[in-house]
C-alpha cells in the first residue's frame, strides 16, 4: 500500500513538472507567434517607428537600426580611415554615441574594418557575433578591444540561433548562421536576422550565400516573408537565389556596394531575380544612405539622391 501511495505521489509529481514545462514552452511559443502576435499574420502595432539606415558606406555593409531613443549598428564598413569616416560621421550627424547592440555578422574585413575603433569609441551594451574565427589582423584587433571592455555582453549568436531579442517593442529574431561553422565560408556563416516592427519585416542577410540561404529556407521558410530585403554580399550572383526570393517575397529590396567597385556588383543575375519578382531596388551606389521607416503597417524609403531633389 505505501509502494502505491509513493508511486502515485511520484507520479503526481511527474505530471506537475510535466505542466509547467508545457507553460513555459507555451509561453515561448506565444511570445514570438501566438494569438495577437502575429496569427494570420497580424501583430499589434506599436507606437511611433523604427528607422532602418543602410549607410554608404562604399564596397561594404553597415546598418543602423533607430528605434525608442536606442541604436543598433549591424556592420561597420571597410578597413581605413575613410571608411571609419564616413561611418563616425552618420553616427555622430544623429548624435550616436551608445549602442544598445552592436552585431558583427562575419569577420570579413569589408564588414567589420572598424569593428575595433567602434568597440573602443563607443558605450556598447550588447554584442552579436558569428561564432566564426578569422586570423586577420582586423579580426584579432576586433577581439583584443572586447577583451578590453568587460562591461559589454558578447552574444553567440548560434546560442541564440531561433531565438527573440527585443529592443523595446522591437523583434529581432536570429536566423543564422546555421550547421558547424568551422566547415562554413566567411559569408555562410553570416548572422542573418530578420526584424520586425508591427506587421512591417525587414530581413538582414550579411553575406549569406546559396548554402545559407538553402539552410535557412529548409529551417525557417515559413518566417521568411518579409517587406524589405538587405540583399546578401552586396547583390552578388552567389547570393539572393531564386529559391530564397520565393520565401522572402520582399516589396523592396536593398544593395549595399560601393560605385564602380572591383566585383562588377550588384550582378545582372541578382538584378534579374529581383525583377522577376517585381521587387523595387534601391542602391547605395546610386542613391546614398538609404533610410527605412516604417510605423509598423507603412513603408517609407528615402535616399540622400532623392532628398537632394
Amino acid at each position: 500500500m505505501a509502494k502505491r501511495r509513493r508511486k502515485k505521489a511520484l507520479q503526481g509529481t511527474i505530471k506537475s513538472v510535466l505542466a509547467i514545462v508545457c507553460l513555459i514552452t507555451a509561453f515561448f511559443i506565444y511570445k514570438c507567434y501566438g494569438p495577437g502576435n502575429g496569427e494570420n499574420g497580424n501583430y499589434e502595432i506599436p507606437e511611433g517607428s523604427v528607422e532602418f539606415h543602410f549607410i554608404d558606406i562604399g564596397q561594404g555593409d553597415a546598418e543602423l537600426i533607430l528605434v525608442d531613443d536606442k541604436a543598433i549598428l549591424i556592420d561597420t564598413g571597410n578597413i581605413g580611415s575613410d571608411y571609419r569616416e564616413k561611418l563616425t560621421g552618420y553616427l555622430e550627424k544623429l548624435n550616436i554615441t551608445e549602442l544598445e547592440y552592436f552585431i558583427a555578422t562575419h569577420p570579413d574585413s569589408d564588414h567589420i574594418g572598424s569593428a575595433a575603433y567602434v568597440v573602443e569609441n563607443y558605450d556598447i551594451n550588447n554584442v552579436i557575433m558569428s561564432p566564426k574565427e578569422h586570423t586577420s589582423k582586423t579580426y584579432l584587433n576586433f577581439i583584443s578591444a572586447l577583451e578590453e571592455k568587460e562591461n559589454i555582453n558578447v552574444i553567440n549568436a548560434q546560442d541564440k540561433l531561433g531565438e527573440c531579442i527585443y529592443v523595446g517593442e522591437l523583434e529581432l529574431k536570429i536566423l543564422g548562421p546555421i550547421g558547424d561553422v568551422e566547415k562554413l565560408d566567411n559569408n555562410n556563416a553570416s548572422v542573418v536576422i530578420i526584424a520586425r516592427w508591427g506587421n512591417t519585416k525587414v530581413l538582414l542577410t550579411g553575406d549569406a550565400e546559396k548554402e545559407a540561404e538553402d539552410s535557412i529556407v529548409g529551417n525557417y521558410a515559413a518566417e521568411l516573408d518579409c517587406d524589405v530585403l538587405k540583399v546578401g554580399h552586396h547583390g552578388s550572383h552567389s547570393s539572393s537565389q531564386r529559391s530564397f526570393i520565393r520565401y522572402a517575397k520582399p516589396e523592396y529590396a536593398i544593395i549595399s556596394c560601393g560605385a564602380d567597385n572591383d566585383y562588377g556588383h550588384p550582378h545582372d543575375e541578382t538584378l534579374s531575380t529581383l525583377e522577376y519578382y517585381n521587387v523595387e531596388v534601391h542602391r547605395t551606389d546610386l542613391e546614398g544612405s538609404i533610410v527605412v521607416t516604417t510605423d509598423g503597417e507603412k513603408i517609407t524609403i528615402k535616399s540622400e539622391k532623392s532628398l537632394q531633389k
